[in-house]
Formats: C-alpha cells, sequence, structure tokens
C-alpha cells in the first residue's frame, strides 16, 4: 500500500517520555492525496477523494440529499452521509493476509465462499472464527483503545476525551462513556423476536448474523470488557489542517482526514509499537467531538471510520470514531457501531457482493459492490430504521445503528439471520434487489 511518508516525533501520555507533540512540526506537511485514495460519495453529490476506509460522515453541506430535504429548518445543520472506498487488496496480498491469520500476524479472521442470488461465488474475510466450522466457541479479539487528545492551533482549544464533560449524558470523559458502552459491556438483546444472548452488541450482531448456524452454541466474537487503555495521545492541529468551530454546549473541531489518517499510519500507530499496538490486534482510536473533512473544510463532516492497510507488510485494522459531546452532532455511540461493525464483517474493506443500492446512504442511481452492513440502514436517509436504545448500568442510554445480515446481500433463502430476517432489528424482510435500481425484496 503507498502512503505519503511524513516522518516526525511525537508524544503520548504520561509513561512516555522524550516524544514530540504529534502535529506540532507538520504544519508544512500538507497532505497529498494517497495513489490508494479513491471514494464514491454516496449521496448523489460528484464523486469525493477518501482514503482506503470506510466512514460515517456528517455533511454540512447545503441542501441536495433527501435527508436534507426532510427538514428545511434544519437545512443547515449537520447531516449523515457516507463514503466508500473503491480501492480493494490485490490477490496476492489477500493471500499472505489469510496465511498471516493463521500464524497469528495479524488478527483472527475466517474466509467465506458464498454463492449469491446472482449465480455468482464471493469470497472475502471475516474476523473471528467461523460460523460454518465444527466445535463452535468463544474468540476475543485482541484490542487497544486508545484516546487522543488534540489541540487546534487556531484557538488553542483543547479536546480531551479523558477529562471531565459537564457536556458528555452523564457529566463523566468520553472514554468512560465508551467504556461503559454496549460496544465493550454486555446487555441483553432481542434480534427479531429471537434472544441471541447476553452479550457485546457486535457479538449480538454476527450471532444474529449466522442464527441458523449459531443457534445454542457457545458461539461469540467479542472484545475484552476490560480492553487496555493506553495513555492519551496527543496531537496539535496546525491552523493549515483544521479548525474551531461553535457548538451548542461546547465548540468542536473540524480536521483534515487526509493529515490525520497519515499521520496515525506513519507516525501514530509506529510510534505506539511498544505500547503492544500491532497487526495482531485492533487499535481504536477515541476523540471528544473533533470530526474530519476530506481534504476540504466543505467535505465534512467524518465522525468515524474504519481501515486497514499492510504495516511493514503485515495486514493492519484501525478504527477512528468520535463521541460528540457539543451538542451539534447528536452524541452517542450510532456511528461507532456502524464502523465496528463494518470492520468486523468487511475488515479489508473489500469482501464483494452484487451490487445493491436505493437504501440506507446509497442513494440511486448510485450502486455498492462491497460488504458494508451499516451503509444499507445508515440513519437519516429514506429508508427506515430500528436502531436499538440500551440502557446501561452507568446511567447513559445508548442508541446503536441496526445493521445488514449477510443473507441480505447474497440474498440467502431462507436467510441464516434471527428470526428469519434480513437485518438485525425488522426492517429488511427480504434479500437486497440487483442494482440498478436497487432497493429490498
Amino acid at each position: 500500500m503507498n502512503t505519503t511518508t511524513v516522518r516526525n516525533t511525537f508524544r503520548t501520555g504520561p509513561g512516555s517520555p522524550g516524544l514530540g507533540d504529534v502535529g506540532s512540526n507538520l504544519a508544512r506537511a500538507r497532505m497529498r492525496r494517497r495513489p490508494d485514495s479513491r471514494g464514491d460519495h454516496k449521496t448523489g453529490h460528484p464523486l469525493l477523494p477518501c482514503s482506503l476506509m470506510l466512514a460515517t460522515i456528517f455533511c454540512a453541506a447545503p441542501a441536495a440529499s433527501d435527508a436534507e430535504k426532510r427538514s428545511a429548518a434544519a437545512s443547515n445543520e449537520p447531516k449523515v452521509v457516507y463514503i466508500v472506498s473503491t480501492r480493494h487488496f490485490s490477490s496476492e496480498d489477500l493471500a499472505a493476509i489469510r496465511s498471516q491469520s493463521v500464524s497469528s500476524e495479524t488478527i483472527p479472521l475466517w474466509s467465506y465462499s458464498i454463492t449469491a442470488y446472482d449465480g455468482r461465488t464471493y469470497q472475502g474475510e471475516m474476523v473471528g472464527r467461523s460460523p460454518y466450522a465444527h466445535g463452535h466457541r468463544s474468540t476475543t479479539i485482541p484490542t487497544y483503545v486508545i484516546p487522543v487528545v488534540f489541540t487546534f492551533a487556531d484557538t488553542n482549544t483543547v479536546f480531551d476525551p479523558t477529562a471531565g464533560n459537564v457536556c458528555s449524558p452523564n457529566g463523566g470523559n468520553v472514554l468512560s462513556l465508551v467504556h461503559g458502552s454496549p460496544i465493550f459491556q454486555n446487555a441483553a438483546f432481542s434480534m427479531n423476536g429471537v434472544n441471541v444472548g447476553n452479550t457485546q452488541y457486535l457479538d449480538a450482531f454476527q450471532r444474529g448474523n449466522f442464527w441458523s448456524l449459531v443457534a445454542g452454541t457457545p458461539y461469540h466474537t467479542v472484545f475484552s470488557s476490560n480492553p487496555p487503555v493506553l495513555p492519551a495521545v496527543k496531537v496539535t492541529v496546525p491552523v493549515e489542517e483544521g479548525s474551531t468551530q461553535v457548538g451548542f454546549c461546547r465548540p468542536y473541531g473540524k480536521m483534515n482526514e487526509f493529515w490525520w489518517d497519515n499521520l496515525l499510519r506513519t507516525t501514530i500507530i509506529p510510534g505506539l509499537a511498544s505500547e503492544g499496538v500491532g497487526p495482531a490486534n485492533f487499535a481504536q482510536f477515541i476523540f471528544d467531538s473533533v470530526v474530519m473533512y476530506l481534504g476540504d473544510p466543505s467535505q465534512c463532516c467524518v465522525g468515524g471510520y474504519h481501515s486497514s492497510y499492510l504495516n511493514n507488510g503485515v495486514f493492519q485494522t484501525y478504527s477512528a470514531n468520535f463521541v460528540d459531546t457539543s451538542g451539534v452532532f447528536g452524541g452517542g455511540t450510532t456511528a461507532m457501531s456502524h464502523e465496528v461493525a463494518e470492520w468486523m464483517d468487511d475488515p479489508t474493506g473489500g469482501n464483494p457482493v452484487p451490487g445493491w443500492g436505493a437504501e440506507g446512504s446509497v442513494h440511486a442511481p448510485f450502486c455498492q459492490i462491497n460488504l458494508e452492513v451499516g451503509d444499507p440502514l445508515s440513519p437519516g436517509f429514506g429508508t427506515p430504521t430500528n436502531p436499538f436504545s440500551v440502557s446501561m448500568p452507568n446511567g447513559v442510554t445508548y442508541t446503536l445503528q441496526e445493521l445488514a445480515y449477510v443473507s441480505w446481500f447474497y440474498g440467502q433463502v431462507p436467510s441464516l439471520g434471527s428470526g428469519g430476517g434480513y437485518s438485525d432489528n425488522g426492517t429488511f424482510l427480504g434479500y437486497a434487489k440487483p442494482c440498478p435500481p436497487g432497493g429490498t425484496n
């Protein structure tokens, strides 16, 4: 994978002396669009550049999407839109990635081969252990949670997910909100009328996804309920790469995703190797009220994404997600549930499926051809959805996005999913129609 290389030093939090502040020396290192950076903006707007990532985006552009037209009063508020990369790993890279998983050089992966409704056979990789395999058991995916403290040079405003915040739902910090969420803590989940277990949301989804294969078994794909949290990474965002914006309860930050992701791959992740971060685990970077734009500040705002690349030749996955406490974007873990679920079922970003569209964030006449389980039910578009609302012991009620089952993409009849459904909370009762024109049977 080709990236623009920027060599600078950086500093994590306490316990990592001798490293400078990330970003402070990058004011002149303007990020160029990477050679692997081609993406498709799925709202009917022109094509936008993006990295090899799958992203949740809040769009502040004027009216153009169906979601924006629904409310004239909200026409100037940020809107959720989604982008998808069109760049995938080569067949040689994928073969190497499979081999690396077998040898535990990277995270646990399993391969599948499915014949879809169009008669073609599709192959891909997912995180964890195969639900088709004998001896169902629990797989714990090694993960690190890494808070990122941003200082925006234009105002010296600090966005710290480890600091107490009166604008958060319970007055705590964003890091504790994430830790207390159903992403990491167990809750009871019923999907399409079926009790799939008391577990983390992404595990509940994956169990529901393959319910006809794993019902009554100890099949689970989970994170530790107490994942290692590393000292905060401190990043200074140069004036050329970001700015502070006025929020409702507090300000929020906007920064250039291309600059950030280049910094992450070339400097931050390599610098965290001594802390244990590497291809054999899933690195999750957490922001407080910092969103991203795609090269141009008008192309805003990315709320989270998952991505992967070859880290010294070995498959590395990671995600970056924010929790909003500014009051502008609605807060919660909706975007994080979307992105981490897509990481689980499409870790390479290129699991192929028959073309689908006219659902969720993919507006006609566009079609999408990869297995991104959040996109068909992205909230705020024309497809009605049924998000989960889960109250947790910390007193916070979390919203988790409804997700599409694998059977929806490939047209499996009957569905492998819980209750015979094609999504995890009752919206899709049939499988995807070919695109164009798209839609659901």
